[in-house]
């Protein structure tokens, strides 16, 4: 369509001489809105006319939490004018790259749709669209992502993306006659977009600079630009970022004194916890009892644990690589991990899931999904009918799990990975059996925000108390193979969980502005007989229960414990060095 002008449609004059002669008729207004609905329109005021929208619409995350301010006690009001034309301009300034006439309505209404989406997130959760949640999201199976529909997502979408987008089906948009005119008005736009930005940082710097730096998570919450940014970055990095060497640490790895002795070989369970927090830990002093079976079988219960990350897709990798979470992150090289130096060093190894993939770590030795057992009568009394299980499935049919491991290797020792779902949101209520649900009422929904701080506590706590069960059937499991094997368990959670302090749940914030529910985990060891092994004094690591531990020091105090010799041992990081005699 060539670029013409648009005459307004005449308006209806009332015939009364006493009426003034320019006022509008209900018709005239109703033909003058028709009018604007339909009017054809430049790529250019679409996109202007979306960015008004969308910061209007799209960004009640941001304007909710901003009572909650850390270290702000001015004006809110003030602070909010500071705020607009930032927001107007960064996000005009993304649209503006689709200010083109031709193929961007599906665009468009992406963008609406992502906005929508964004927004019922991080309003029900008080979570952030960074790359680590965008990369989060990207690793979840689809039985995890399930528990994240809800209604009011829909609703959400409907009235962010709705109206525009009927408007978009219909618009006509103007089509220059000459290519260079549509360049140019766009850069023109874009040119406006960045001056807008720099006048506004100009003008508020001195005032938002302190602002920002003491809530980190204001720099994740323009949306769309924030989802859309985080998006490209999780999608891109992988493509663009060249092939990571890969240096292996396991071929040194080799079985201690103690193996070459006549004694019952070692059957070392790790059990990678989920999403539980040591502020809801009964053992950690906590105000009810979540923990009673771990209690009566007096584990080791160590206090001051902090994890790797915030997230699965962070912390497993991290906490079973050697290099601790500086090294981990600054590391421009791939390197094998601790079940990989385990297995080199002969022992018979086996991962097993129940959660959404081990993120890599054991792709190089034997593991295993519960999910093969759906049809035996454990799965169907355990798992629901979209394949969810409890982890108590984990138990079913382990013997024949490692009666299938070389029997040479079974010689040497055996070491056991359970990835839990363990206490995995937002559907709590999925997490634990009639029995364990101790604490009432429940929030029987995954749309946390609709339900009372009570009830979310309480269902995480039955959660919890499932998960204690768990362990301890794991224990009593381990107890029985001692006439065969020297045992012990050791459990650690991947990370922790929000459960509304702050208005934020669940996890994933990024670790410099995460809130210490989501870094602060439990940790637990049950030391059976092994510990004899290499003469670890259980009384000793009594009074060693409050020392700060983290991820840090599983690969290590692993190690120690099963006497693996490898030149990639700490002793400083093994957490029961201090107490082997």
């Amino acid at each position: 369509m060539s670029e013409r002008p648009f005459a307004a449609p005449r308006l209806a004059r009332p015939n009364s001489s006493d009426q003034p002669a320019d006022r509008i008729t209900p018709s005239g207004a109703l033909a003058l809105l028709r009018h604007g609905w339909s009017a054809p329109r430049s790529a250019q005021s679409v996109v202007l006319l979306l960015s008004l929208w969308l910061l209007a619409t799209t960004n009640w995350a941001l304007w909710l939490r901003l009572p909650h301010l850390e270290g702000y006690d001015g004006s809110l009001t003030a602070l909010t004018l500071r705020l607009l034309p930032l927001g107007l301009g960064g996000i005009l300034m993304l649209l503006s790259l689709t200010a083109w006439p031709r193929g961007m309505k599906p665009l468009w209404i992406a963008l609406l749709v992502v906005a929508g989406c964004a927004q019922y997130f991080m309003i029900a959760y008080g979570t952030v669209m960074d790359s680590g949640m965008v990369g989060n999201i990207m690793q979840t199976d689809w039985r995890e992502s399930s528990d994240l529909f809800n209604p009011k997502l829909l609703v959400q979408l409907l009235l962010v993306a709705g109206l525009p987008t009927v408007w978009l089906v219909q618009l006509p948009i103007i089509r220059p006659r000459r290519t260079m005119q549509t360049m140019l008005r766009t850069v023109a736009l874009l040119a406006a977009a960045l001056l807008l930005l720099a006048i506004s940082v100009f003008a508020s710097y001195r005032e938002l600079a302190p602002v920002v730096r003491n809530n980190l998570w204001m720099r994740h919450m323009l949306n769309p630009v924030s989802p859309v940014l985080a998006t490209l970055d999780a999608a891109l990095k992988p493509i663009l970022r060249p092939n990571r060497p890969f240096a292996s640490i396991a071929a040194g790895a080799t079985l201690g004194a103690t193996y070459a002795a006549e004694r019952k070989p070692p059957l070392f369970v790790i059990v990678v916890g989920e999403t539980a927090r040591a502020a809801n830990w009964g053992l950690n002093g906590y105000g009810r009892d979540t923990t009673p079976e771990l209690a009566r079988r007096k584990v080791l219960n160590w206090s001051n644990v902090t994890s790797c990350g915030t997230s699965t897709r962070e912390s497993v990798p991290c906490m079973f690589s050697h290099l601790g979470r500086a090294g981990f992150y600054k590391s421009k090289v791939d390197y094998d991990n601790l079940v990989d130096v385990l297995y080199n060093a002969g022992l018979a190894v086996l991962w097993l899931d129940n959660q959404a993939g081990c993120k890599g770590v054991c792709e190089r030795i034997p593991n295993a999904s519960t999910a093969d057992r759906l049809d035996t009568a454990e799965g169907k009394a355990l798992c629901s009918s979209d394949g969810e299980c409890l982890d108590g499935i984990m138990l079913s049919g382990l013997d024949k799990r490692i009666a299938a491991l070389p029997a040479d290797r079974r010689e040497r020792g055996v070491v056991l990975v359970m990835h839990e779902m363990g206490s995995h949101g937002p559907a709590y209520y999925k997490r634990s059996t009639p029995e364990t649900k101790v604490f009432q009422p429940e929030c029987l929904t995954n749309a946390l925000s609709s339900c009372t701080r009570e009830q979310v506590v309480n269902v995480y706590d039955n959660s919890i108390r499932y998960n204690d069960h768990f362990l301890s059937q794991t224990i009593d499991w381990l107890a029985g193979q001692q006439s065969h094997y020297q045992t012990a368990m050791l459990y650690m959670s991947d990370h922790g969980e929000s459960l509304g302090e702050m208005g934020i749940y669940l996890h994933g914030m990024p670790y410099a502005m995460a809130p210490d529910e989501q870094k602060h985990i439990p940790m637990v060891a049950w030391l059976g007989n092994l510990g004899d092994r290499t003469r670890v004094s259980e009384t000793c690591l009594r009074g060693q229960l409050d020392q700060p531990l983290s991820h840090d020091n599983l690969y290590h105090t692993t190690l120690g414990l099963l006497d693996v010799v490898s030149p990639t041992y700490q002793k400083s990081q093994d957490a029961f060095a201090a107490c082997r005699s």
